[in-house]
Parts: structure tokens; C-alpha cells; sequence
């Protein structure tokens, strides 16, 4: 990973688990994602992370958690809007 990753305003977050609750809970609805969005719509290199994930989601297929201040559900249709427009 690159140094955006020290950046990150959730960079030493101890409970992680907020920004993945869809694997915690298997809940996939946005408001559990409420706290992670507190962090992500301050963090500096918020494009930087969804870029990121983006790219591994597009490698993997998996998607889960918040990253980049879109929820799994969000970046899959962010990938739905970049495969219509080509």
C-alpha cells in the first residue's frame, strides 16, 4: 500500500469493525455504515482509498466494507455506472 494509506482520517482506528459491519453482522444496509462515514467524509485521501478498493474488488469480485466513503452496495453500482459508460 501506498503512504495515502497513513493518511487515512481512520488510519489507528482501533475497532475496525465499523467500517465492516457487513462481516460482522452480515448487514449489508447503508446505516450501519454511519461512524465509518463520519471518517470518511473528512479523510484527505478519500479517492485515493476507493481507487484502491475498486481496483481489488474489480480483481476479486468480493466486495465488503466501507472504503472510500461508499458502502459495498454504492461501489457496485459505481462499477455498474463505469461499465455503461464504457
Amino acid at each position: 500500500m501506498s503512504d495515502w494509506w497513513d493518511r487515512a482520517a481512520c488510519a489507528g482506528v482501533e475497532d475496525n469493525t465499523i467500517f465492516f459491519p457487513d462481516l460482522v453482522r452480515g448487514d449489508f444496509g447503508s446505516h450501519h455504515y454511519d461512524r465509518a462515514r463520519e471518517f470518511c467524509n473528512v479523510c484527505p485521501v478519500r479517492a485515493e482509498c476507493l481507487e484502491f478498493q475498486m481496483e481489488f474488488e474489480e480483481e476479486t469480485g468480493r466486495r465488503d466494507g466501507m472504503w472510500g466513503g461508499l458502502t459495498p452496495r454504492e461501489r457496485d453500482q459505481l462499477f455498474q455506472k463505469r461499465i455503461r459508460n464504457g
